[in-house]
């Protein structure tokens, strides 16, 4: 599932939102944030927050992502 998600993040080329993954993958969204905070974990993605910096809205594929 990771690798999947790694695969979509290089394809839409812009920071993914857990909608992304829960449509691409058919899965429920708590499953897709806490995969999500996994690969942030992982060091393979970076959580960035919503404009009032309460919320995780997007997650960033992070450059080194690619090469593990």
């Amino acid at each position: 599932m990771e690798r999947e998600i790694i695969r979509l993040a290089c394809l839409l080329t812009r920071p993914l939102r857990p909608i992304d993954v829960e449509t691409h993958l058919n899965i429920n969204h708590r499953t897709a944030v806490r995969t999500l905070q996994s690969l942030c974990i992982k060091g393979l993605f970076a959580a960035v927050t919503g404009a009032e910096g309460k919320h995780v809205v997007r997650y960033e594929l992070q450059p080194g992502a690619l090469i593990r």
